[in-house]
């Protein structure tokens, strides 16, 4: 296995550390800011519905970079199986420790190989992953890219969420472009310096209120189209592999 602190971490505690904290704090913020977290989680499942309705339900999706496992346990009640790639072995397990669907599995990667064979994928679904492997002394972004149009069925999907960006969407579609993707859609569904947003994120707010609003927000930029700003941001895009 690559070392992930030198491949795919480029600051703050290993993945491996991180996997200690909770089912959010381990993938989110570390801080045990839950009120933060909650907000930000319900935003990128805003985004992973989308992903659900591009889907059949006898569909097979993969979760990459799994994680604690929080989409796979999303998906797993929405298609017919789920698979979870993962670097890191100790989240790997913290993800099966937290509960696993029977209908879902996770395996342990290298971080760019898929151990699934050509054309039998439906979805790849990613959030909050691919840029540690772009923004790095050793990119394997394309790499991954051409990986995942590998092991999709043709027509078949890529929804990645990406956080925390301060740059430019090409920056992410180039890649995916260059792997023969179509770019189909892009939006900003969470500015960070976004003042509703933070009041949300405060703790001031009643905590059942807080997936109610990331939802309203994530959505209603879902809808009009926003794809322009400044500043650091959270993207949603989708690509899709030709016919």
């Amino acid at each position: 296995m690559p070392d992930e602190l030198s491949l795919f971490q480029t600051t703050g505690a290993s993945w491996s550390e991180r996997a200690r904290l909770g089912e959010l704090d381990a993938v989110l913020t570390g801080t045990g800011n839950h009120a933060r977290n909650l907000f930000l989680h319900h935003t990128q499942l805003v985004a992973a519905r989308y992903a659900a309705t591009l889907v059949p339900r006898t569909g097979r999706v993969v979760d990459f970079g799994c994680g604690t496992g929080r989409f796979m346990r999303f998906f797993a009640s929405r298609v017919r199986s789920v698979i979870g790639t993962e670097l890191t072995k100790e989240m790997a397990e913290r993800a099966v420790s937290l509960g696993l669907p029977a209908n879902s599995t996770t395996v342990l990667t290298d971080g760019v190989a898929i151990p699934l064979v050509g054309s039998s994928v439906d979805l790849v679904w990613v959030c909050g992953v691919l840029r540690y492997s772009l923004n790095v002394p050793n990119p394997k972004y394309e790499e991954i890219a051409r990986e995942m149009a590998r092991i999709l069925r043709p027509g078949g999907w890529v929804v990645s969420f990406e956080m925390y960006v301060d740059q430019p969407a090409t920056d992410f579609t180039k890649g995916f472009e260059a792997a023969r993707f179509h770019t189909e859609l892009f939006r900003i569904l969470h500015w960070h310096h976004d003042k509703w947003a933070r009041l949300v994120q405060s703790g001031r707010l009643p905590v059942p209120l807080i997936p109610i609003a990331a939802r309203c927000m994530a959505s209603c930029r879902l809808a009009m189209r926003t794809t322009t700003g400044t500043g650091l941001r959270d993207y949603l895009f989708v690509w899709r592999k030709p016919h």
